[in-house]
């Protein structure tokens, strides 16, 4: 087993180095299946608060695995960091695996005492399940492996492959990221990235990325990216917000979208930002204050206070600074 398990770690890390994103999305949960064996499977990102509930981020996933996890987050969710920062969870398997990262733990349907859990797991037809985490800086990453037939149970075996190979996963995950970041000349320490499909299902997330949409839209609700954030990036290629500036570039069926925080005080009004966009598109003061139904007066003021927040000279870098560049 040992020398299979080398030669498939070679292999992801190749995996990470070689392929395109969207292969690598597509590619590292099949390679997991040969040694561990599922009917459905997701690779996730979580954040977990003192005060308020768990937070999903990215997630890649086979199967049902990706609306199994939404469903749980809204409705059996309870998980918790009490004051000694330790997971507490109504899901036992939850809590040994969180509660001790870099090691794999398995349970069966039977042993679920909780009734909501229980009601849960049958709703998906989940007979046995598998759980490995990894602390990823303040967030926890986690591999959740499902089967559905009653005989097929997780082994010790499963448990000793899944010590040897999911923490490689990780770090091919990483080293993935990393790349996607330098191939598009987002390695900036004040931007966050993600990566997602055209559904807006994000599938990779920086850790600073999730606490930026959460400030811009306080009922946002991961995996998916809120929709008027999506249907601007994909309509003019950027997004203007109160909290945040956004770019994106598309890599095959997939989009790279670069975050950056922007600071109280150049935060643009809504006023101001309809003044930019129409300015960025080289419209004159008379021609931007037609469309908003103001005076070129106005317009100028509004395009004067745009300049200083987001530190220009004029309307020729306008465009620019829009894309967040």
């Amino acid at each position: 087993m040992h020398n299979d398990l080398n030669t498939l770690v070679l292999r992801l890390y190749d995996l990470a180095q070689q392929a395109n994103t969207e292969e690598f999305s597509q590619q590292i949960l099949r390679e997991i299946r040969p040694v561990i064996a599922f009917d459905s499977a997701a690779i996730y990102s979580l954040t977990l608060f003192r005060d308020r509930t768990i937070r999903f981020n990215a997630c890649l996933s086979e199967s049902d695995a990706r609306d199994k996890l939404a469903l749980r987050f809204k409705t059996v969710c309870s998980e918790t960091l009490d004051e000694q920062g330790r997971v507490r969870s109504r899901d036992r398997l939850v809590e040994r695996a969180f509660n001790r990262p870099g090691r794999s733990f398995h349970a069966d349907v039977t042993a679920i005492g909780d009734k909501k859990l229980l009601a849960y797991a049958r709703q998906f037809g989940t007979q046995h399940a598998f759980l490995h985490t990894a602390r990823l800086g303040q967030d926890f990453g986690a591999i959740s492996l499902w089967r559905a037939r009653a005989p097929n149970h997780y082994q010790l075996r499963d448990v000793a492959a899944g010590n040897l190979l999911l923490p490689h996963v990780f770090k091919a995950l990483q080293i993935k990221r990393k790349i996607t970041a330098l191939q598009y000349g987002h390695d900036h320490p004040t931007h966050c990235q993600i990566v997602c499909d055209e559904r807006g299902n994000l599938l990779f997330s920086d850790g600073g990325a999730s606490d930026l949409l959460d400030q811009e839209w306080a009922q946002w609700s991961p995996p998916y990216l809120p929709t008027p954030f999506l249907h601007d990036l994909m309509r003019q290629g950027y997004y203007q917000g109160r909290c945040l500036r956004a770019t994106v570039q598309s890599s095959a069926r997939l989009f790279v979208i670069r975050l950056q925080a922007v600071a109280t005080g150049q935060q643009l009004t809504p006023a101001e930002l309809a003044v930019a966009r129409l300015a960025a598109r080289d419209l004159s003061y008379k021609e931007v204050a037609r469309e908003l139904g103001t005076s070129p007066a106005t317009v100028r003021n509004q395009l004067h206070s745009v300049y200083g927040k987001l530190n220009i000279s004029g309307k020729a870098a306008l465009s620019h600074a829009l894309r967040a560049a």
